[in-house]
């Protein structure tokens, strides 16, 4: 009969380090702290604890294991789903060569709009007052250089950027991943802002209006902060779809456009069981065009 470690239930061989005794163990330290409590407590108790332990981190394990099933299943079937859509935008492009699109999946931005809370608004100013507090204790520090993701000169990442509409911007809540570092950047840049200015500053461009669900500076229109006083989070992430698009834009030949599928969910919520991510749209899009593909208004 075949040994398995008496938590985990991971198969041993005669020569693996635990498989000798009455409670064969792997080698991971968690199965192996499981085994450390048998010095410290009676060996009924401990049988009673080892029984829980074992079946707690069994049904863990059942259930990532149906989970990462689970995700295979629908990554294949939105692939496929994606092929499709791409063929369809694809057959209607004049003179289209494969090597000169690249072909992306969009996440979608929420589409409504709403009046932010008051409670938001609190949060957010206390979030504010707190990082100026600490951006403006003494440090020796140089004020940290943003960098900015988004340095190309081709206008199709921005143009990725627009169709999506914010679908990573969903988990910027109230703070809008500023920090102190921020606020430092932001103050080296305009050194006669004095606290309460930059306070004025975040607080001005707060919108009547933001996107329901998604960072307190989203907007319609995309972010109301300048790029300058947005936080290095936002300036420097990509996306999947983007750091493809941007690692193409190095390369020859030169990219003509992006054929683009988009699904319902943002970026955070597009693997979650209980929500519906089917495909919403497809376009083709170019420098100077976007083009909705068939079917797609």
């Amino acid at each position: 009969m075949p040994l398995e470690c008496v938590v985990c239930g991971t198969l041993l061989t005669t020569r693996s380090p635990g498989a000798v005794g009455p409670y064969p163990i792997c080698h991971a330290v968690p199965c192996r702290m499981v085994l450390d409590q048998r010095a410290t407590l009676g060996e009924a108790a401990f049988r009673q604890h080892l029984h829980w332990r074992a079946r707690n981190t069994r049904e863990q394990r059942a259930r990532a294991r149906a989970e990462d099933e689970r995700l295979r299943t629908l990554t294949a079937s939105e692939s496929a789903e994606n092929l499709a859509q791409w063929a369809a935008v694809e057959a209607h492009l004049p003179s289209h060569q494969a090597d000169q699109f690249i072909r992306l999946a969009l996440p979608s931005g929420p589409a409504r709009q709403r009046k932010p809370a008051q409670g938001r608004r609190h949060n957010y100013r206390d979030h504010l007052k707190d990082i100026i507090a600490q951006a403006t204790l003494p440090n020796d520090e140089a004020p940290p250089a943003d960098v900015v993701a988004t340095a190309s000169g081709s206008t199709l990442p921005g143009q990725v950027c627009a169709l999506c509409r914010g679908g990573c911007c969903t988990r910027g809540g109230d703070t809008a991943y500023l920090s102190a570092d921020t606020v430092r950047r932001v103050m080296a840049q305009q050194p006669h802002w004095r606290p309460e200015e930059v306070m004025s500053a975040y607080l001005d461009r707060l919108a009547p209006k933001t996107q329901a669900g998604s960072c307190i500076n989203h907007t319609a229109g995309g972010c109301a902060l300048p790029r300058e006083m947005r936080s290095d989070v936002c300036n420097r992430y990509l996306c999947d779809s983007q750091k493809e698009l941007q690692g193409r834009l190095d390369e020859a030949p030169a990219l003509r456009g992006v054929v683009v599928v988009q699904r319902r969910q943002d970026h955070w919520s597009r693997h979650l069981p209980e929500r519906d991510n089917g495909v919403v749209g497809a376009a083709s899009l170019t420098e100077s065009s976007v083009s909705p593909g068939p079917g797609n208004s």
